[in-house]
């Protein structure tokens, strides 16, 4: 078989270059690695691995972060809910009742009678 080249010559074909019948033997044995054209193979299989890392590296980032999504999320469900508890105490602090009875200790107490104003006149 003849091939032509970029400038018009002929060139043959090698046979080592031609595929043979134990292809599946001959790529299980590695010889696509060390044949006279494995510099191109060896430069997609570099590639291919580069790529395989790449996509590795960016599934444990993802993951990373959902995780410290959902970390976050648990976060600031705990305090909405300690939000909600304190809320509720300090309503029931400012009940009358509440407050009553905190006084109380003190010797402090709602007195019987309404509070008079003492009003003093100015003369001018």
């Amino acid at each position: 078989m003849n091939k032509k080249g970029k400038q018009g010559r002929v060139e043959k074909i090698k046979k080592e270059d031609l595929p043979s019948r134990n292809t599946i033997f001959k790529i299980l044995a590695g010889d696509f690695l060390i044949n006279s054209s494995s510099r191109k193979n060896w430069s997609f299989i570099i590639y291919v691995v580069f790529l395989a890392f790449l996509s590795i590296t960016s599934s444990h980032w993802v993951d990373r972060k959902v995780v410290r999504i959902n970390e976050l999320q648990e976060s600031v469900e705990d305090l909405r809910s300690q939000y909600t508890d304190k809320h509720r105490d300090l309503m029931r602090m400012q009940l009358e009742t509440e407050i009553i009875s905190k006084t109380e200790m003190y010797g402090l107490k709602i007195p019987d009678k309404q509070p008079y104003y003492i009003v003093e006149k100015i003369d001018e």
